[in-house]
């Protein structure tokens, strides 16, 4: 009998404790919010644990960071950046030419290319890894054209935290309004 009693008060506990679980996870999507960026052209969402921090790029029009990861200088290691830059020739061999120099370059291994879309424009992908100052990190930029000018969507973390994030820059991806 007691057996049967304490074998009940455990799975009764366990019910318990799952369902707590499961209220706590509930309130935490609820709390977490969706901010909104909008600029050169580009109007993007992402999720309230990332925020708005410097990018090392000239060409840059906003760049975003997981915010647990933006260094004193305000540059994120977890980051997507977004890019204008004025096309040259043709869009497919301006973009194109970015990446075939990267073969000479031994920091930088290309992973993968390819067509995307992103919104309703045709688009190119890259995937690849780099190695500076001894830290290796993954990137996906996304490319497209729109009124002589190709935007790049860059997204980079150390290799250990790409995964983890990219559903950020997935969900941006999916999401952004080309204006």
């Amino acid at each position: 009998m007691k057996g049967k009693i304490l074998k009940g008060s455990i799975i009764a506990i366990i019910l318990i404790m799952f369902l707590v679980s499961s209220v706590s996870a509930e309130n935490k999507a609820n709390d977490e919010k969706v901010l909104t960026l909008s600029k050169g052209g580009l109007v993007i969402k992402y999720p309230s644990d990332w925020g708005v921090s410097q990018a090392k790029s000239n060409y840059s029009i906003m760049s975003i960071s997981k915010l647990d990861s933006i260094d004193s200088a305000g540059v994120g290691q977890v980051n997507i950046n977004f890019e204008k830059k004025p096309i040259e020739g043709d869009f497919h061999t301006f973009v194109n030419s970015t990446y075939n120099s990267m073969q000479y370059d031994s920091s930088f291994k290309l992973v993968s290319s390819g067509e995307s879309i992103i919104g309703d424009r045709q688009a190119v992908e890259y995937i690849y890894t780099s190695n500076q100052n001894g830290v290796e990190r993954e990137h996906k930029a996304v490319w497209f054209e729109k009124g002589g000018q190709a935007y790049v969507l860059l997204y980079s973390a150390p290799i250990n935290q790409f995964e983890q994030n990219l559903y950020v820059f997935d969900y941006i991806l999916s999401d952004i309004q080309i204006t």
